[in-house]
């Protein structure tokens, strides 16, 4: 894929013309059927037909996933840091023992 290629979706009975760097047809669909899915759960969990309010409560619900998996991958990247930082001591400790 090159450019700004858009790709027409339907959400909830919605045509969405998204453009989105870096995503072909076949990701953008994918994500729009995601987004569709999550607002069904939500819809089907709460029974409120306010489509507006479900769509706003599903951006609420994909924003906290994103926000818990960005706070994973920073401790995962810390504590890969930490273990690096160790392996290098001991390689360092390592050849210091063998040539001195």
């Amino acid at each position: 894929m090159t450019g700004n290629e858009t790709t027409q979706v339907k959400i909830k009975s919605r045509i969405l013309t998204p453009s989105v760097d870096g995503l072909g047809p076949l990701e953008v669909t994918t994500i729009a059927n995601q987004v569709e899915k999550k607002i069904d759960e939500i819809e089907k969990k709460t029974q409120i037909p306010d489509t507006s309010k479900l769509a706003l409560m599903a951006a609420f619900e994909f924003a906290t996933e994103l926000y818990n998996l960005r706070q994973r991958s920073e401790t995962s990247k810390e504590a890969d840091s930490r273990k690096i930082d160790e392996l290098v001591e001991k390689l360092e400790s390592s050849l210091d023992k063998q040539l001195f």
